[in-house]
C-alpha cells in the first residue's frame, strides 16, 4: 500500500518507533529503511518493529554509511525483517534476491529479465523502466520540494504535496513510495539555520497539501522564534488533522506551551510522525 522510504536518520527511526508504540502507525504503511548507521537507536527500533510485528523492510545493500563493510553487511542479513535489494546489476545475476527489488538506476532494470519476478519492484516514474519492468510495482515519487535556502518557501509557503495516494491503483501500481518529508537526495549533516521551518502535511478534498511555516530571521534566539512560529502553527491546528491532533503535533504544541525550544530534530521526528499518522488515518479509512 503504502511504502515510505526512510535512510535511517536517527530522528526519522525515533518518529516511527514513537508511532508504532503509541498504535498510531497504520500497518498498511510498511517503512522501507536504508541504514545509514549502525547505533542503538536503529538496533532499539527495530526490536520495537518486531515486538509489535509491523511490517518493515530493511535494504541489505545500502548505498552509504556505516554498513558498507564485510561486517556491517554480514549484521543487515542477521536482521529478522524482510529485505529489500537496490538493484546494481542484471537481475538475472543476483544469486539471493530479497522480498522487495528497488530500482534506483535505469541500466540495471533495462537490461534484466522480468518475465519470472515474483517479488514486488519499487520503481521510479521513469517511461523507459515503467514500460521495461514487469511484475507488482510499487511506484517511487520525489514529492518533498527541496529549496537550497529555507528562505525561499516565502515564495510559496503552501503547495500539493501529492496526489498518489489517490491514482496509484487506477495507473496499474500496487502500491506508492515517498521520502515523506525529506528528497532522494542523501545528505549526512545539517546546517544552523536563520529561519526555522516546520514542513507540515495536510489533506484537503483528498490531495495531500503541505505548508511550510517559517519563523521570522529577526527574532534574537532560537526558542522566541520557534515559539512565535508555533502561534501560527497552532492558528492551524484543526486544518492540519481535524479534532484530534497527530501525536507529532501534540509534541510540537505541548514544547510551545512549556515555552522550551525542542531542537531541530525534535521538529524533524515531529514533522515526519504528523505526516505518517495522516496517511494512516487516510488508509485505514479506506478514502484509498
Amino acid at each position: 500500500m503504502y511504502y515510505p522510504y526512510f535512510r535511517g536518520k536517527q530522528y526519522d527511526l525515533l518518529a516511527l518507533r514513537a508511532l508504532i508504540e503509541a498504535k498510531r502507525l497504520s500497518k498498511k504503511v510498511q517503512p522501507i529503511i536504508e541504514p545509514v548507521k549502525n547505533s542503538p537507536t536503529f538496533m532499539k527500533f527495530l526490536d520495537v518493529v518486531h515486538q509489535a510485528d509491523h511490517p518493515l523492510f530493511v535494504i541489505q545493500n545500502p548505498q552509504a554509511g556505516a554498513f558498507l563493510t564485510e561486517t556491517g553487511l554480514a549484521t543487515l542479513q542477521k536482521i529478522p525483517h524482510r529485505k529489500a535489494m537496490i538493484l546494481e546489476q542484471p537481475l538475472e545475476t543476483v544469486e539471493n534476491p530479497s522480498e522487495l527489488l528497488i530500482v534506483h538506476q535505469a541500466a540495471p532494470a533495462l537490461v534484466s529479465d522480468w518475465q519470472k519476478v515474483n517479488q514486488k519492484i519499487l520503481v521510479p516514474n521513469e517511461f523507459r523502466v515503467l514500460q521495461k519492468v514487469q511484475g507488482e510495482c510499487i511506484l517511487m515519487e520525489d514529492v518533498f520540494t527541496r529549496l537550497p535556502r529555507t528562505q525561499f518557501y516565502q515564495e510559496l509557503p503552501d503547495e500539493v504535496f501529492s496526489r498518489t495516494h489517490q491514482t496509484f491503483a487506477q495507473r496499474g501500481f500496487v502500491g506508492f513510495s515517498d521520502f515523506s518529508i525529506d528528497s532522494k537526495i542523501y545528505y549526512e549533516h545539517g546546517y544552523p539555520a536563520t529561519v526555522l521551518s516546520l514542513h507540515l502535511v495536510y489533506f484537503e478534498a483528498d490531495i495531500l497539501r503541505i505548508h511550510h511555516f517559517l519563523s521570522s530571521e529577526d527574532l534574537p534566539s532560537q526558542k522566541e522564534k520557534f515559539l512565535v512560529m508555533m502561534e501560527e502553527v497552532c492558528t492551524w491546528a484543526e486544518r492540519l488533522c481535524g479534532d484530534q491532533l497527530t501525536l507529532g503535533l501534540s509534541l510540537l504544541i505541548d514544547n510551545a506551551q512549556w515555552g522550551k525550544f525542542p531542537g531541530m530534530g525534535v521538529m524533524r521526528k515531529a514533522a515526519v510522525m504528523h505526516h505518517m499518522e495522516l496517511m494512516s488515518r487516510y488508509l485505514e479509512e479506506g478514502k484509498e
